[in-house]
């Protein structure tokens, strides 16, 4: 069976920020990845850490903080479903009269544990990825900071066609 890549390099980071433009508004940042598409180049995403602001306590009201990466622009917060997902993360906190149950973190993809090499989030063959955020129920708008650890790949031209088609369709 063949191959679909090989990985060419050793892990590295590639990070991003970003703070919404009003608070419960879904925001969005290109997070430039510098791969070399002549030679068929992508990378490999073995881990992705999410770190910002908590989510605010709101009397009787759920409030959250939810933040994701993706291979292609969106428009909004997406699901596990969208095969597009890189990562996504979740705050929230629950608010009742007089008591408040968090805040929680649900990792619905990827996770705050330490990475493995052989870890695969997701493969990348254009240029970029791109880092979403979205609050409910804030008085302020939310920040977020991501760190992706990466490793470059070549991709067989079957596979980087596939890829590039994908990311470009969706």
């Amino acid at each position: 069976m063949a191959k679909a890549y090989t990985v060419t390099s050793d892990p590295f980071f590639v990070n991003g920020n970003i703070t919404e433009t009003a608070a419960g508004t879904f925001t969005q940042q290109e997070i430039s990845l510098p791969l070399d598409s002549l030679g068929r180049e992508g990378v490999i995403v073995h881990a992705c850490y999410f770190s910002g602001d908590e989510p605010e306590r709101v009397v009787n009201s759920l409030s959250r903080v939810r933040m994701q990466v993706s291979t292609t622009s969106k428009t909004s917060i997406i699901g596990a479903n969208d095969a597009n997902l890189i990562s996504r993360q979740e705050k929230y906190v629950l608010g009742g009269v007089a008591e408040f149950s968090g805040p929680h973190v649900i990792d619905v993809i990827a996770s705050n544990d330490p990475y493995q090499e052989s870890d695969n989030l997701g493969l990348v063959a254009t240029d970029n990825v791109f880092l979403g955020i979205q609050s409910t129920n804030q008085a302020a708008v939310k920040s977020t900071q991501v760190r992706l650890v990466c490793s470059r790949i070549k991709l067989s031209a079957d596979a980087y066609a596939a890829l590039v088609t994908n990311e470009l369709s969706s």
